[in-house]
């Protein structure tokens, strides 16, 4: 196993991890970003639609900061959101500097990418100044282990063409690897985000925080054949969106705030999950009756308008929709610095817990990765210009005392309980919860952890990638269930039926766990009076 050396190591090539390692580079640091898929692509980012929140003036600002705080039904982390309004003009501002091709409009930057991948402008914008930079780049590797000791760190990685081991050093390590809404049956996300990252930082030492709160984006294409396709909020409230009695949802269940898929979106996932999978009705949105000029009022939904409105025939019948996970407000805890609590390990975007609090506002996940990926990467940058290259010895010596992840398993095996553990997580840890759910998700998650780390089948290069995933798929998943189930109350995107309501007494503020001793310890840490 040969080891490659670095100042600043970056896990993940999304929009956090890019921006990440240009601030890094720009001390005049070596840097290198490493990457699960193709650098930039198969990401959050990439696939997003592109739309990133920021105000330009303090009326604007403050309001960015209410609607944040709203969202997270007050168990935001005060100094984060504080962080995220403040510098988010700037950051902006950064990537019109750079060359994107975007739109301002009404507090919000739309990036002009292809239809519907409207996030690939902002991908290329900041692959192309790292480029100028002269940061390094490693793709198609998997990292599976992560060693964080005297403040510097090593990872081990799986070329995943070649089947060879490696290890890549780093003075400090920036996580930026997303969330994990692949766990789930219906998502919108790349099938293989699935939490490595907190996985990597929990055995690494650090904490993680509101493992339990998921966020589904309630109005997404359903049905045979059709992509789950986000659906624009603002497109959405012009049109009718009714069940199969056509008995309007809004109205039914009284969701007031507009737009409701980006204010409301627990309520409204609460509402269209309710309908369809308690009640046994087809959830439509009608938007036949839209004219033209109204898909066209903001960037967001003039990108749809062909897929959308053509291709799949919105504009000419109602299409049926139905809620998929889309984002992780959960994750590694960190401070304003985006430090972990384990010294030489930072941390920004999706992998990351507390910003968002319960519930994240549309918008603020884009301009999130802008703005703690830049700190992140001044922050692990000056870190690392305090540690000496005595390091990497020691921890490439324990890194070799690490056993070989994972036996491998067929194809067939790995479909099935990759199948059956989205199934499990959809259907009893999803939208809507209740105890004894989440008891027998637990039960199945468990099981299929032990099967997948036992099945002693030949190693095939493929295989081992598929065991390893599913065996990290597993760890989050399980911390996912442990947190619904501790968290008696509805908060947000997590809603327990057998305690619907919001119990501020005794739940506002935030369960953490880390791990002591291999075992998890979990920790609840009331909301500061003011945070």
């Amino acid at each position: 196993m040969m080891l490659f050396s670095y100042d600043v190591l970056v896990l993940g090539s999304g929009a956090a991890g890019l921006r990440a390692a240009i601030s890094a580079r720009e001390t005049g640091l070596k840097v290198c970003v490493v990457s699960k898929g193709p650098v930039g692509k198969s990401t959050c980012s990439w696939l997003s639609a592109g739309v990133m929140a920021g105000g330009l003036n303090a009326d604007t600002i403050k309001a960015h900061l209410e609607r944040t705080l709203l969202a997270g039904r007050g168990i935001n982390q005060l100094e984060l959101v504080e962080i995220l309004v403040n510098e988010a003009p700037q950051r902006l501002s950064e990537l019109r500097r750079w060359g994107i091709k975007a739109e301002f409009r009404n507090g919000y930057l739309f990036a002009k990418g292809h239809p519907p991948v409207q996030g690939e402008e902002i991908i290329r914008c900041l692959i192309n100044r790292n480029r100028e930079l002269g940061t390094e780049f490693s793709s198609k590797f998997m990292v599976t282990d992560l060693v964080m000791e005297g403040g510097a760190g090593v990872v081990k990685v799986l070329d995943q063409p070649s089947g060879q081991w490696q290890a890549l050093s780093g003075k400090a390590i920036i996580l930026a690897t997303g969330g994990a809404s692949a766990l789930y049956l219906r998502h919108d996300n790349p099938k293989r985000m699935l939490g490595d990252g907190q996985r990597l930082a929990l055995e690494a030492g650090a904490t993680l925080q509101d493992m339990e709160f998921v966020q589904f984006y309630p109005l997404c294409l359903c049905g045979p054949g059709t992509p789950p396709l986000v659906i624009p909020p603002k497109l959405a409230d012009r049109g009718r969106l009714v069940n199969d009695l056509d008995e309007d949802i809004l109205a039914k269940y009284g969701i007031q705030e507009r737009p409701a898929g980006e204010r409301a979106r627990d309520l409204l996932s609460q509402a269209i999950f309710t309908e369809i999978y308690r009640n046994g009705q087809r959830v439509r949105l009608d938007l036949s009756n839209v004219p033209d000029q109204q898909w066209r009022r903001d960037p967001f939904s003039a990108s749809v308008e062909h897929i959308l409105g053509n291709q799949y025939g919105a504009k000419d019948h109602p299409v049926q929709v139905a809620p998929a996970c889309h984002h992780f407000m959960g994750g590694v805890k960190i401070n304003s610095d985006c430090a972990t609590s384990v010294p030489g390990l930072f941390a920004a975007g999706e992998v990351t817990g507390g910003l968002h609090g319960a519930n994240r506002m549309g918008g603020n996940a884009l301009t999130e990765t802008m703005v703690f990926g830049a700190l992140a990467g001044v922050s692990a940058a000056h870190w690392a210009k305090g540690i000496s290259d005595s390091h990497e010895k020691i921890l490439f010596e324990r890194m070799y005392e690490r056993p070989d992840t994972g036996m491998g398993i067929s194809k067939l095996s790995i479909e099935d309980l990759q199948t059956r553990l989205r199934k499990t997580m959809w259907e009893e840890a999803g939208v809507i919860r209740n105890e004894n759910g989440l008891i027998r998700a637990l039960d199945t998650v468990n099981e299929i952890r032990q099967i997948a780390a036992n099945i002693p089948t030949e190693c095939s290069r493929q295989g081992r990638v598929d065991t390893i995933e599913l065996l990290s798929a597993t760890r989050i998943a399980g911390l996912i269930l442990q947190g619904a189930l501790k968290r008696k109350e509805s908060r947000g995107a997590h809603f327990r039926e057998d305690f619907p309501q919001q119990n501020d007494e005794k739940w506002m503020g935030h369960l953490q766990v880390r791990v002591i001793n291999e075992k998890d310890v979990w920790d609840f840490q009331p909301q500061i009076q003011g945070e």
